[in-house]
């Protein structure tokens, strides 16, 4: 799912909106206040990777076939 994190600019309020296509995320207005003043955020993620647990932040090594935390 499309679903992208955004902070508004003038009340700082961070929200989540479900974006089709680039039209979309340039459309989309502030939940709180309904600013157009808003930033996409990088979001983190989590993944499970041989049923450890690993929080986003980046690519932590391994390899491309079932390696060790960050993308497999």
């Amino acid at each position: 799912m499309p679903i992208y994190e955004f902070v508004c600019k003038d009340c700082r309020h961070i929200f989540e909106s479900l974006c089709f296509s680039s039209r979309d995320v340039e459309s989309v207005r502030c939940k709180r206040c309904g600013s157009k003043n808003v930033s996409k955020l990088v979001s983190t993620f989590s993944s499970r990777v041989s049923g450890t647990p690993s929080f986003g932040g980046g690519f932590s090594g391994g390899s491309s076939c079932g390696g060790f935390g960050g993308f497999s």
